[in-house]
């Protein structure tokens, strides 16, 4: 499946917070990973450049924080904030690992792993700039075990491997997003299976219902009201937290900055024969019932301040 970019762009939208990317959601589209730069956002970049260009000259030196590049808000030719090299990377990494893989011409696996070299290769990769002593350098191997390891979603993972298999022996790096994804070729990404055996051990309970909990907007929250479902859109699955930002064990799954929570009853869904799943970064995935989960399984929705607003 190959995303357009008005679908890659709805995809940004939860990943326009400064963070090591992608993986919360604040809408029921459930998306995000970069897209290609606008025609004013290159033509800034390159008058930083120059600008860069100029001062090595000269003999000064700019930090990599205070050269990196401005960028825009996908979809749009807004001026967004400044994005430090970090940020870009991952960005990039996520859109390719989940969405773009074939758009970037990349051998993508049923399990989601693509091989870090072939990722470097890639002109979307090799054009983010990091500013050294020496010059300007694209990402390295190095960078790309940077952004893993301070991710503090965890939506990378990184194995060694051989040449064509990962987690076998050799020393090829491999690396995939741990959720989030919208290829079809994607469907072996060693999830756990929820079962009403094994619930209790991974979902809180309320009222004596297991919950799992989809954050949102007010506005998103008002089309799910018009359609009666979550619908998981583009992405393969519907994306739920283990419970709110902050609470103990949940790593993953939604943003501080959501205004609907709307908590779903698991005990109901998987009895129903609806497929559940966690990722390994604790996100709870569903594809629903044909790509929806009817409003029917939820038992209330709340603001950002706790209280119940439907139903």
């Amino acid at each position: 499946m190959v995303l357009t970019r008005s679908e890659v762009s709805e995809c940004m939208q939860s990943e326009l917070e400064p963070e090591p990317l992608v993986d919360d959601h604040c809408d029921s589209r459930n998306g995000d990973g970069p897209v290609e730069r606008s025609r004013e956002q290159a033509k800034q970049w390159k008058k930083e450049r120059k600008l860069q260009a100029q001062q090595k000259k000269q003999g000064t030196v700019t930090s990599s924080n205070e050269a990196a590049n401005a960028t825009t808000k996908p979809g749009s030719g807004k001026k967004s904030r400044e994005m430090p090299f970090e940020i870009q990377l991952s960005k990039a990494l996520a859109y390719m690992l989940r969405h773009g893989a074939q758009k970037e011409f990349l051998a993508i696996r049923s399990d989601g792993y693509i091989l870090v070299d072939s990722l470097l290769a890639r002109p979307k990769i090799q054009k983010i700039q990091k500013v050294q002593q020496q010059g300007p350098q694209s990402p390295s191997v190095a960078d790309v075990r940077s952004v893993v390891e301070s991710s503090d979603k965890k939506r990378f993972e990184l194995v060694n491997g051989s040449d064509t298999e990962p987690k076998a022996a050799g020393d090829r790096l491999w690396i995939r997003a741990a959720q989030g994804h919208s290829l079809g070729e994607v469907t072996d990404l060693d999830m756990v299976q929820l079962t009403p055996s094994n619930i209790d051990q991974y979902l809180a309970k309320e009222n004596g219902t297991h919950y799992a909990i989809h954050g949102t907007d007010n506005e998103a929250w008002t089309k799910i009201l018009e359609s009666q479902a979550l619908k998981k859109m583009q992405r393969n699955h519907i994306h739920l937290a283990r419970g709110l930002p902050g609470s103990e064990g949940v790593i993953s799954g939604m943003r501080k900055s959501c205004t609907r929570m709307i908590y779903i009853d698991m005990d109901r869904v998987i009895a129903d024969g609806i497929s559940v799943e966690m990722s390994s970064n604790g996100v709870i995935l569903t594809a629903g019932k044909q790509g929806e989960l009817p409003l029917s399984y939820v038992t209330n929705v709340r603001d950002s301040q706790g209280q119940v607003v439907w139903p």
